[in-house]
């Protein structure tokens, strides 16, 4: 099973030193322990049947109180034992557990962050996100966020519940079948086959259980994405009035992700139930063998009872095995899920350290070119243009033309059909992308925020220290005492569209890198924002040099050259 290697190659780097002696260490004690709580208990029993079995002989005469006596000490002493063993069995399952749990986190995180890493490469060149960026390819980048959540929790509990978790539980079991073949070996023989043939059988009903639990796992994906555009698109279902067939759509998808989830939990209960019934199957065929004369020596009654005592505690290990396979099949579907975007749609290239933003490399202020570049979608033709350093180009042109796509060829996310761009007269078409391959900063058209501070916000590509300097020659130093220390986007404190803008437009400037790509800078904005972002925009000029995407005529007035995409190709006008 490809996931037990992932196991054992992450275990191999985490579970080291300390880690390693501490879970071996608790779970050998925990497991003695277990199997010392069971010898406990069957003597308990044995004393106090026999205490009983004294009494009633002898219908209770001081002449048989003394061996009743000792019986009663027995039975106490032996409790006080089990008493002692729980203590410790109890202490050192608790340590275990955190041990386990704290594993199988850290696994968690780290898978979590190399399939980051691995999405963050592969969107280096990627598929565009917006359907009017042109027909989307399939990818096995779409379900991201499902594989950054779900996927990676049922990795973590299969690591958890299923391979540590099964570990301890077979650990449980091997000293406790040691003290059954004590007490009596032929009997604890016969159980064993009858747990093997048995669990055999079982073995073929939870073969369907890896198939069932792959489905529901698309089945949440899907209404993970489908609560995604419900609450991002709720506006729209607003306007045309259509909330109830938005909720009717989502409640059929959970109604129907509920009917498949109960079914699954009630298999894997069934199949969990069903090892607690063959345990106790095992346990009465065993001694009922023993009344058979050719199964050969007949046990004593003491020795028949510590026997069943100790084999009932055989029960929960039992089931935390099978319940440790049951999490493994799930964690098997969970990684297989992931495989395909942890080893496809990456580029080649280099090897890169996503840990530490890369260094910016200073750009000069210099010409860009564009020389016969086709793009890989969008309807215009080859582009021949050349922009001067400082200057400001409007793109515009109608939807579907390629105006988005000729700024993602630009940043790297997407290849050109053909041609050449070129600054400075060095061709950059074939670079990755990124600040130290690319002359560029991007502004795009959703001014993204971080679930972070202002100054993490603009600082994403630029020293921290460079962040609020950034939002001056914008005229946007305002920001710093309204949102000063505030968490700003997903669980922090709400930003207007406005505000967004701004703040993409700082952390563009606070890379300082000589070409700003704007994406519909003034989209969603009044009048009065619209305003102030256009005179921002108009302060770059000579500074930097700007190309600004737009369907909108506003734009056009603060430009030194428009650039009308129409079908087939390029118009340039001077502004």
């Amino acid at each position: 099973m490809v996931i037990l290697s992932y196991y054992v190659t992450v275990l191999r780097r985490i579970l080291r030193g300390r880690w390693r002696l501490a879970f071996l260490l608790a779970s050998t004690m925990h497991a003695v322990g277990h199997a010392l709580l069971a010898l406990a208990a069957g003597s308990v029993a044995v004393a106090l049947a026999q205490r009983w079995g004294v009494a009633q002989a002898s219908g209770g005469g001081a002449a048989d109180r003394p061996a009743s006596d000792a019986l009663s000490d027995q039975a106490l002493f032996w409790s006080v034992v089990g008493l002692a063993v729980v203590a410790v069995k109890s202490t050192t399952g608790v340590y275990a557990t955190y041990v386990q749990a704290r594993l199988s986190g850290e696994v968690g995180a780290s898978l979590r962050l190399e399939l980051l890493d691995t999405l963050l490469k592969a969107y280096r060149v990627r598929q565009p996100r917006h359907g009017d960026h042109g027909s989307a390819r399939a990818s096995p980048m779409h379900r991201g966020v499902a594989a950054l959540t779900e996927s990676v929790h049922e990795v973590e509990v299969g690591l958890k519940h299923g391979l540590l978790g099964g570990a301890r539980a077979l650990a449980q079991l091997v000293p406790l079948g040691c003290v059954l073949v004590a007490l009596s070996a032929r009997t604890a023989l016969l159980a064993a086959l009858v747990l093997a043939a048995f669990g055999a059988l079982l073995g073929k009903a939870r073969s369907g259980y890896r198939k069932a639990a792959a489905q529901a796992a698309d089945r949440r994906a899907g209404l993970l994405e489908a609560a995604d555009e419900s609450v991002r698109h709720a506006e729209l279902w607003v306007s045309y009035g259509a909330e109830a067939k938005a909720r009717s759509n989502l409640r059929g998808l959970g109604e129907a992700i509920a009917r498949g989830t109960a079914q699954l939990e009630a298999r894997a209960a069934a199949m969990s139930g069903a090892n607690e019934v063959l345990a106790a199957l095992a346990l009465s065929a065993a001694v009922a063998a023993s009344r058979v004369p050719s199964f050969g020596a007949v046990a004593d009654g003491r020795t028949l009872l510590a026997f069943a005592v100790a084999f009932f505690l055989a029960y929960r290990p039992v089931r935390e095995l099978t319940d440790a396979r049951l999490a493994l099949a799930r964690a098997a579907v969970a990684y297989d899920g992931l495989r395909p975007t942890l080893g496809d749609g990456a580029p080649p290239s280099a090897p890169q350290d996503l840990s530490e933003a890369p260094k910016p490399r200073a750009w000069p202020l210099a010409a860009l070119e564009l020389r016969g570049l086709g793009l890989v979608r969008g309807a215009c033709g080859p582009l021949t243009l050349r922009i001067e350093p400082g200057a400001i180009v409007v793109i515009a042109g109608p939807t579907g033309v390629g105006k988005t796509t000729l700024l993602r060829t630009l940043l790297g996310f997407e290849r050109p059909a053909c041609g050449e761009i070129l600054f400075g007269g060095l061709s950059i078409g074939d670079a990755p992308a990124g600040l130290e391959e690319r002359p560029f900063a991007w502004v795009p058209q959703d001014a993204p925020l971080l679930a972070d501070t202002l100054d993490a916000n603009i600082s994403l590509g630029t020293p921290q220290r460079a962040a609020r300097s950034a939002l001056e020659p914008i005229g946007a130093a305002h920001l710093v005492q309204a949102l000063e220390g505030a968490r700003l986007g997903a669980g922090g404190r709400p930003v207007s569209g406005g505000e967004r803008q701004w703040i993409a437009l700082a952390r563009a400037i606070a890379t300082c890198q000589p070409v700003l790509l704007l994406d519909e800078p003034t989209s969603g904005l009044d009048t009065l924002a619209q305003q102030r972002v256009l005179e921002a925009v108009a302060g770059l000029r000579g500074r930097r040099t700007v190309v600004l995407v737009t369907h909108r005529p506003e734009p056009v007035g603060v430009a030194d050259l428009v650039v009308r995409l129409e079908w087939g190709g390029p118009l340039p006008q001077a502004a």
